[in-house]
């Protein structure tokens, strides 16, 4: 449900009303801000307990919102500070293809007076989010509490607390947040965080808490000695049942770098997420509310404390989930650095890696220039790997596609497809970076993977056209040696047409069943099979 402009005008009156920054009002150098700002960019390196999140899922499934720094501009006086700091909340749609600044924020600004996030969170309202800012006032510590009606873009002040206060969402309940009171309370305010009264006690010896999507449901995680335990309640926490877990799909800290605690899409799924001290990230999951745990994410090496930085999190909808991948990447002019966010969409409990979506967020994101989101790969012989994409939307024209296969540059062209020939066999994976005028450089394309494999070159065959393309009502497909099956693809690789014929060198098809876009047209003949791309419009 919305929230509309009428309730929001309710929650909105007598409220400390903020909106956005411009990185343009900054303040001069000093060392307590020198402080400040190490303090909002190592936050990438501790993890925090789940009401103290750097991410959370929406209630509508594919969304996401995260705080992380944005970019930095190193000082020319005092090379070892910063002149320009930027942090921002993204909000992340399209299971990670799309990524927008909704809110930045001048990491020099007064924590107390701005929204500078210490957690996120989110209820079952659509365009809702919440932060917590936890700061030093009057050499005391405090708690402030803000709203979002508008994805994030402008906020409202809901309560200052004295003290280090947590807060945890449900999807649930629109407007329903909770926090922590005193002797293990357990507060709920059914209006937005405007007000809070007594929900129920936590079980003695728990205090990391998160919410499941049905109303009574909530999950816990905590540690007794050197035992990890879950407990779970779906009767409103009048009785808790616990669990213990088995110590291969929980460590503990590393590195401040704490476990965590998700619910899944369905009631009584449930995702835990450690790191161990082989420096691997691991994520486990337990279809019946933790009497059994598998192993559904393991990651590769990355070093605590590195440049790399990894968070999970769940999404609405059963078996999704998400890998983000944050690192820091070096600017030399002005020097300085920016943040490039990679997200690994999982569907199926893990089994299925979807697509890789890589968001490098230079000082210009989102101002000028879109990234590739639609690049398709298809092998067309036993050496040969062909890309294809479609011109990204933008009010600047491209330059280049620069394209990048295993992580290296490869070449540059100004075309919408290239063909790699001549490969060894082997895994290859590939994206493009759209370059256009006034020096904007747009995000990585998503990622594609192909497999060059050892055997009979079964790929090698005639060629044959499509006439027209681009097309509108109809195509004709002619080639100079016969074939006998004609397959339709869409770019996810999803197949929407298989047409056997008898042995035929001409071949129509009624295009208007299909919606205007890119396609794949894959022709069979006797000794091989070749592919065209197909622009419907």
């Amino acid at each position: 449900m919305r929230f509309t402009a009428k309730n929001r005008k309710k929650f909105s009156q007598k409220k400390d009303t903020f909106v956005p920054i411009s990185p343009q009002k900054l303040i001069p150098i000093t060392m307590k801000k020198i402080l400040l700002l190490i303090i909002i960019f190592i936050s990438l390196k501790v993890i925090a307990f789940s009401q103290n999140r750097n991410i959370t899922s929406t209630s509508e499934p594919g969304e996401l919102y995260l705080f992380c720094g944005w970019y930095g501009i190193y000082s020319p006086i005092y090379p070892w500070a910063y002149d320009t700091l930027q942090t921002a909340i993204y909000r992340i749609t399209e299971n990670g293809k799309k990524l927008t600044i909704q809110y930045d924020i001048d990491a020099f600004a007064y924590p107390a007076d701005t929204v500078v996030p210490y957690s996120i969170l989110a209820d079952a309202t659509s365009g809702a989010i919440y932060v917590k800012t936890y700061y030093s006032k009057n050499s005391y510590p405090h708690t402030s509490l803000w709203v979002s009606f508008d994805y994030g873009i402008s906020w409202v002040r809901q309560e200052e607390k004295n003290g280090n206060v947590g807060y945890f969402g449900t999807g649930a309940v629109d407007g329903t947040i909770y926090t922590g009171g005193q002797n293990r309370e357990i507060l709920r305010s059914r209006n937005y965080g405007e007000s809070f009264e007594f929900e129920f006690y936590l079980p003695l010896g728990y205090g990391i808490r998160t919410s499941a999507n049905n109303n009574c449901e909530f999950l816990g995680f905590g540690k007794i000695s050197q035992q990890y335990y879950l407990h779970h309640t779906n009767d409103c926490a009048d009785s808790f049942t616990i669990y213990p877990i088995e110590t291969e799909f929980v460590y503990g800290t590393v590195n401040y770098r704490d476990p965590d605690v998700f619910p899944g899409g369905l009631s009584g799924e449930v995702y835990v997420s450690s790191w161990f001290p082989d420096d691997r990230y691991r994520v486990s999951f337990s279809a019946d509310t933790g009497h059994s745990f598998r192993h559904v994410y393991v990651s590769d090496v990355y070093p605590v404390g590195g440049n790399t930085y990894l968070f999970f999190m769940s999404d609405r909808e059963p078996g999704v989930f998400y890998i983000l991948k944050i690192e820091q990447v070096e600017d030399f002019n002005p020097a300085g650095h920016h943040t490039k966010i990679c997200i690994e969409y999982y569907r199926d409990y893990g089994e299925t890696l979807v697509a890789t979506y890589c968001h490098d967020l230079h000082k210009n994101y989102g101002k000028t220039c879109e990234a590739v989101n639609d690049l398709v790969s298809e092998k067309i012989s036993k050496h040969s790997i062909l890309l294809s994409w479609s011109e990204p939307g933008s009010s600047l024209p491209v330059i280049e596609y620069q394209i990048y296969r295993n992580e290296e540059f490869l070449t540059s062209i100004t075309s919408t497809s290239f063909l790699d020939e001549n490969l060894p066999v082997g895994n290859y994976e590939y994206y493009v970076i759209a370059h256009y005028e006034m020096g904007c450089v747009a995000d990585s394309s998503n990622h594609v993977k192909i497999e060059i494999e050892v055997g009979i070159d079964e790929y090698l065959q005639p060629n044959f056209t499509i006439i027209p393309n681009p097309a509108t009502n109809q195509i004709t497909i002619s080639s100079a040696s016969p074939f006998h099956t004609v397959e339709v693809f869409d770019i996810y690789g999803r197949k929407l047409l298989e047409q056997k014929t008898t042995l035929t060198v001409l071949w129509s098809y009624d295009l208007t069943v299909l919606q205007p876009g890119i396609y794949f047209v894959r022709v069979f003949f006797e000794g091989g099979k070749s592919v065209r791309k197909l622009v419907k419009q």
